[in-house]
């Protein structure tokens, strides 16, 4: 049984990347592009003249608020599904357009496929987010909804190993007892530490602690012992990134 045509409109202020991402969808055996627009105006334009069964939506529309633009056609065409394609990785924007009622969340440097798998999942009444920036706003929204700070971000970049190692270090812990804790050695202690340096772009464990605690991460223990932090698991109440960016 032949597939269902994807008839898709792309909507974005730079006509090189729509006419290329439309005439690559053409060469698609189940997408149609419809057209391409750079406006808010010109989409409804197309829209009027013709079914549309996803947009590809850009944030920024020469100065216009693409989301704007997404909530008149979820209100005028609620058949028709949304993913926003762009360059942006804020999630306080991508739970708004969540709201709003897109299906799809793609960045512009990822790859052509994960936008093809989005636009197809999104036909079928999917949704496609990437793991890690869905990961964080479902903890900014464990949080009372609040966007994580800077020093939030920061910390969720943290492997949930690397996390351990911070949390000793805030309950002044020296490397040795951090090793004997977590059963490692303290070579391996010294590298996580490095890591966490790196990662929350410090120069001292002082600072990182200190970074930690405006960043919201607690103090609770690790495990107390061989049988809590041996087999690599972290405290709950923390999440590890589900995926798409390393820990």
């Amino acid at each position: 049984m032949a597939a269902q045509t994807i008839r898709v409109l792309v909507v974005d202020d730079h006509p090189v990347f729509a006419e290329a991402l439309a005439q690559f969808l053409g060469s698609q055996p189940d997408f149609e592009p419809v057209g391409t627009a750079s406006t808010a105006d010109q989409a409804l334009r197309v829209m009027q003249e013709h079914p549309v069964d996803v947009v590809t939506l850009d944030l920024d529309l020469a100065g216009e608020d693409g989301l704007e633009l997404g909530r008149k056609i979820a209100a005028q065409y609620p058949e028709t599904a949304l993913v926003v394609v762009t360059g942006a990785r804020d999630t306080s924007r991508m739970l708004e357009a969540v709201q709003v009622g897109a299906r799809g969340w793609v960045t512009k440097d990822g790859e052509i496929e994960g936008l093809v798998s989005a636009l197809r999942g999104a036909a079928r009444g999917e949704t496609h987010v990437p793991a890690a920036m869905l990961q964080r706003m479902l903890n900014g929204l464990a949080g009372g909804g609040r966007e994580l700070s800077a020093e939030g971000e920061a910390v969720e970049r943290l492997t949930p190993r690397e996390r351990e190692v911070l949390r000793c270090l805030m309950q002044g812990m020296a490397r040795k007892q951090i090793g004997e804790l977590l059963q490692v050695s303290p070579n391996t202690v010294r590298t996580h530490v490095q890591s966490i340096l790196h990662k929350l772009e410090v120069h001292s464990a002082l600072t990182a602690v200190a970074l930690a605690r405006r960043g919201g991460l607690d103090e609770e223990p690790t495990g107390g012992g061989a049988g809590g932090a041996g087999g690599g698991s972290h405290p709950t109440g923390h999440h590890a990134p589900m995926a798409g960016r390393s820990g």
